[in-house]
Formats: structure tokens, sequence, C-alpha cells
């Protein structure tokens, strides 16, 4: 049997050394897929919109009303269709919010305020509840953003760029009140795929090396002026590829690995090591989930699975099976919630 698992990145034709390659006409980038079949490990490259499951169709509205009387609204990016759905808890679409250019990482601050990586027009949209106005930007030029983290009181935004245009390696952008503060590139990462905040303000990264080697790294204090990005050490875990990462209430560093379909959340690092996990999640019945966020109690987390084309949720640390479920279609790469959750 032959699992797809997709990677949210994006990267340029030039440094595309893929098995198996679906061109668009002229769009440069496209959404990485790692096909790990049992007879081959190889690297398959499918342009949004041309999923076998096919687009949806596209009605971009917000029911404001709906949207305000909802206790949980869900975030979903959709990379096939270029749009943003927002549901309850329950699956019903509350509202849509379109023009993008493959949406993926998304985040969400605690005055509900929602972040979105518009990847292949390189920048960061901003909406503000209810999310019916036009969204202030943050300009990204030359690059490809694939995720994006923010500090619960919005101050700082920090994006995660996978590649730039030109295919030069990844990097880090961060942002202070809305302007761009300085750009953290490294030999540790050629591809930067999604970040997180702590409550102190250390960024929490994952990506990969030039050799295709999974890494985490760690900018301490990137909201004081830090800097430098270091590598840090993890043992009795397997993250054959990194999916998102996200921080818990308690300030643990929680890595979602897509091959496994599986959640480990680790302590604080202590010179330059994780440790082993404190807690082992199994998403249960996922099939390609690439993203994750935690409720505001942080005993439950939704997860956009882009193999079941499915937006669920688990109880946290627990795992298992889903406790809600619903088919989202399309895509779904990034997922954020308002209430957000607080590290």
């Amino acid at each position: 049997m032959t699992k797809t698992w997709v990677v949210l990145a994006l990267i340029a034709l030039t440094l595309l050394m893929t098995t198996t390659t679906t061109q668009a006409a002229t769009n440069p980038a496209t959404a990485i897929t790692n096909d790990g079949s049992a007879a081959e490990n190889s690297t398959s490259v499918a342009r949004p919109g041309m999923v076998s499951h096919g687009p949806i169709a596209i009605h971009p509205f917000i029911d404001v009303a709906a949207i305000q009387t909802s206790k949980i609204e869900i975030f979903v990016s959709d990379a096939a269709n270029n749009v943003v759905n927002i549901y309850n808890t329950s699956g019903k679409l509350l509202g849509q919010i379109d023009g993008f250019s493959e949406p993926q990482g998304i985040a969400s601050d605690g005055k509900a305020n929602l972040y979105i990586a518009d990847t292949a027009n390189s920048r960061i949209q901003i909406y503000a509840p209810p999310y019916k106005k036009n969204p202030k930007t943050l300009g990204d030029p030359g690059e490809y953003p694939s995720g994006v983290a923010v500090t619960y009181n919005g101050e700082f935004v920090a994006v995660a760029n996978i590649l730039s245009t030109t295919g030069g390696p990844g990097n880090i952008l961060i942002f202070k009140k809305g302007k761009a503060g300085f750009k953290i590139s490294s030999s540790i990462l050629a591809r930067v795929y999604f970040c997180a905040f702590d409550a102190k303000g250390n960024l929490f990264v994952d990506g990969e090396n030039s050799s295709g080697q999974v890494v985490i790294g760690e900018i301490a204090n990137a909201t004081t002026g830090g800097k430098k990005l270091k590598t840090l050490t993890y043992t009795g875990a397997t993250i054959g590829f990194p999916g998102g990462i996200e921080v818990t209430t308690h300030d643990k560093i929680a890595i979602l690995d897509q091959d496994s379909a599986t959640i480990y959340t680790f302590n604080q690092p202590v010179k330059g090591s994780l440790g082993s996990p404190i807690a082992t999640t199994d998403l249960t019945g996922a099939s390609d989930p690439v993203t994750f966020a935690f409720t505001a109690s942080n005993k439950d987390l939704w997860g956009a699975d882009a193999g079941t084309t499915g937006v669920a949720e688990f109880a946290y640390p627990a795992g298992g099976n889903p406790v809600k479920q619903f088919m989202e279609g399309g895509e779904p790469i990034g997922v954020a919630l308002v209430p957000a959750e607080q590290p």
C-alpha cells in the first residue's frame, strides 16, 4: 500500500530533483509530496488544483452573526482552491476568505486576528475579526512563506520561508509591530517549514538540511534580539518528516511527524537537547496530517489532514481516535483556532 505524505513546502523549479513531476504553466512554486511506498521512497510534485479529489466550488462569504456566536472557530487553509475556510466544531462552514495563491501555514493571536502564509504571493495576510474587511499585509518579497507564528499579544510575527523564489535556501523572517526586523539564515536549514513562539519569546523551527535530514532548531530570545539558530538534538523519537510545531500552555514543545501521524512533546531544551518525549500522541486514522493547533484549554487539538482532505479533533496528549471530524475537501494544509491557545 502506498501512502502519500504532503510536505508543506514551496520550492523553485530549478531545484526540483524528483521522481514524478506535474508541471503547471507559469507558477514557479509547487507543493512537495513525499511518496513513502514500500517499494521505494521518492518525491513527487503535485500542483495545487490538480489533486485527485478535484476542486470544490468557490463561493466566498462571511456569516458575521454565525462567527460571532460560535464558541470556537476553526480556520483551514486550502492550498488546492486558494481559500481559507472558517468552520465551527460541528463542521458548519461559517465563512470563506479568498484571494490567495497556495495558502499554507496559518496562526491566530489572543485578539482573534488571523495570520495566513500566502505562499506563492510572497506575503503574510492579517485579518481582524469578523474577517470581512481587507487584510493588512506583511510583505515577504523574494520568498515562499510556508509557516507563520505569532506571539499571543500579536506584537511579533515569525515567518518560515521554505526557500527563496530564486532557489536559495530557506530562512526565518521576524516582524515587530508590522515592521520587518531581521532575517535569519543558516547552513543548518536548507528548507524551513514551520515555527512557533514559546512564552519567553524563544522561537522553535523545523525543516530539513541540504541532505533531506530532519532538523529541529531554536532561536533563543527571538523577540529580544536573538538572531542565532541552534540545532536541537532529541532521543527516543523518530521524526520522518516534520509537520507543524506548536508550544503548549506549559511551554512544552510539540512536533508533528507527518510520516507516522504522531505528535511528540518535549520539555524545554537543556544544553541544546530536547531529551526524550514526555508525551507521544498518535493521531489514529490520520492519513497525512500536516499541521495542528491546540485549543485554548490545551486538552484537545485540531489537525488538518491533506490525505483524507478532512479536519479532526483529538484529545491531547492521549490521542487515539478522533473526538470529532469533518470533511473539508480541497487540500487542507494549515489550521488555526479562535480562541487561541496561550503558551
